[in-house]
């Protein structure tokens, strides 16, 4: 009976700490989204004052070239182990350690190759060296221990979030150092290496598990075949996220690129952050109830219903502050049209939709391959864009040619998870559709209506529109969470202990 007593008075204070619990693991995850977004905003802001306008775009141009170059050969090892079981754990990271030492030197060698070429289209031939430096940052990287972001399965975040903190923070000194210094493009190359020397080593000091390779494993070839068809996904990403701006330095400037960059910055780049968030806690979800079909139904509907949503309020986030935004941080050059102000709304909204819940689940069953096939649509898009852009030279005509495509890219991504979703692939559809009318709407009117060309008018249509999506969510989402998170019925090992109690 005093045992009973005993276990009825814990019972909320081990609530409670469950509780608190969850919360500081949501709060690194969240803060680990933050860094993703702010880090490239202070980056944005010291190169904008501290480079003029060549400089500036020659430091757009290496930024490009770098994320599309590790776009593209990005295998994300790091999810086949977590998607492994818990007991083969240390082989499958090993593995991964190996396969990402092999990627190392085969991209450096993929950089050294391009070096010249690059820079003969986009600069001029004889400043190749600066983008041949980019070449030691994956040789660097390839040395990361993989252990903190498999720490994901099980919702921890905060050593992550402290390796990346103090990473992005050395890297910034050094490249604030080296600007005021040089006034030259050299103070992104100081940033990259910096940055990825120092998150390297935190990796392998904060970790538990020792750094081991192995090249020739029992699970390599599983490990290439989940992650190489990944690199043709990381193709499509790095075109939606890259190959756009090497386009417009190409065609229409370094100056050009520059005020493109910066429209970038504060537009796609902070979806990153947005999918480092939305990611890990969807992957996490579907793999942790993979054994409860009841629930995991439960979890597809309610992402299905939210990420529509969530790409909703960031759309109309940016349509309503991006006219004031830019100029008042970044300087006056840098002034975005109405027009391009909507155009890049809808393609944040559809690129949002069109990535997630679908990568979670392609990537909690395995279908890498079908993910990489839905990641090649916006190569449309882009062709098309550069076609307009070459008939008439500006960037409205770029942008409406990456929305063709990205409408594109979101059929074929519903399309492809319609066996996975089963019933819930209707809640995706018309929550995509219908929310798409908001960012829409919006940019139109600002765009026709001069009367909100000044921020309170636009901060007053914006809350408007938070209003209509709060009353939707409260409305659509409540059953869904209640039933996805419900608490787990007792294992019979629970139920024998309860028995032996009472």
């Amino acid at each position: 009976m005093e045992h009973n007593l005993r276990v009825m008075a814990d019972q909320p204070e081990r609530c409670r700490l469950m509780r608190l619990a969850a919360v500081s693991k949501l709060g690194a995850l969240a803060f680990l989204g933050a860094t993703e977004i702010g880090v490239p905003f202070v980056r944005m802001i010291i190169l904008t004052r501290v480079l003029g306008p060549y400089e500036f775009g020659f430091a757009a141009a290496l930024s490009a070239t770098y994320g599309a170059v590790e776009q593209i050969t990005d295998t994300s090892l790091y999810r086949f182990v977590l998607a492994m079981p818990r007991e083969q754990y240390r082989e499958a990271l090993a593995t991964a350690h190996g396969i990402a030492l092999m990627r190392g030197v085969i991209v450096a060698a993929l950089f050294l190759a391009l070096s010249y070429p690059v820079s003969c289209g986009m600069v001029s031939c004889g400043d190749w060296s600066s983008f041949a430096w980019l070449a030691t940052l994956p040789l660097i990287k390839s040395f990361e221990n993989l252990e903190l972001k498999i720490q994901e399965r099980d919702y921890r975040y905060k050593l992550q979030l402290i390796a990346s903190l103090v990473a992005h923070g050395c890297g910034i000194a050094a490249m604030l150092a080296v600007g005021v210094w040089t006034r030259t493009h050299e103070a992104v190359i100081a940033y990259l290496i910096v940055q990825a020397v120092a998150n390297v080593a935190l990796t392998h000091l904060l970790a538990s598990v020792p750094f081991r390779v192995v090249l020739r494993g029992a699970l390599t070839k599983g490990a290439l075949q989940y992650s190489l068809p990944l690199m043709a996904n990381g193709l499509g990403n790095a075109i939606m996220t890259q190959g756009d701006r090497l386009l417009v330095g190409a065609l229409l400037g370094l100056e050009t690129l520059g005020l493109y960059a910066v429209v970038i910055l504060t537009s796609y780049v902070p979806t990153s952050g947005l999918f480092r968030l939305l990611g890990p806690v969807q992957m996490a979800g579907l793999v942790n109830a993979a054994d409860r079909p009841d629930v995991y139904a439960a979890r597809l509907r309610l992402y299905a219903r939210a990420v529509p949503m969530v790409a909703a309020a960031y759309a109309l986030g940016w349509e309503v502050l991006a006219k004031s935004f830019l100029p008042a941080i970044f300087g006056q050059r840098f002034v975005a049209s109405d027009l391009t102000i909507l155009l890049v709304g809808l393609i944040v909204y559809l690129r949002v939709c069109r990535q997630e819940p679908m990568t979670a689940i392609l990537l909690q069953t395995g279908g890498t391959g079908r993910l990489a096939v839905a990641n090649q649509m916006p190569m449309l898009g882009l062709a098309l864009g550069a076609l307009l852009m070459w008939l008439q030279p500006q960037l409205e005509s770029l942008l409406a040619g990456m929305v063709v495509g990205e409408i594109v890219a979101l059929v074929v991504a519903l399309r492809i998870v319609c066996g996975s979703l089963g019933t819930m692939w209707r809640d995706a559809i018309v929550a995509s559709v219908s929310l798409a009318v908001l960012p829409l709407v919006v940019g139109v009117l600002f765009e026709a209506v001069e009367m909100f060309d000044p921020l309170l008018p636009r901060l007053a249509v914006g809350c408007g529109c938070a209003v209509v999506l709060v009353a939707a969510g409260v409305a659509v989402l409540f059953s869904p969470v209640r039933e996805a998170y419900r608490s787990p019925p007792p294992s019979e090992m629970q139920l024998r202990r309860k028995q032996a109690a009472e």
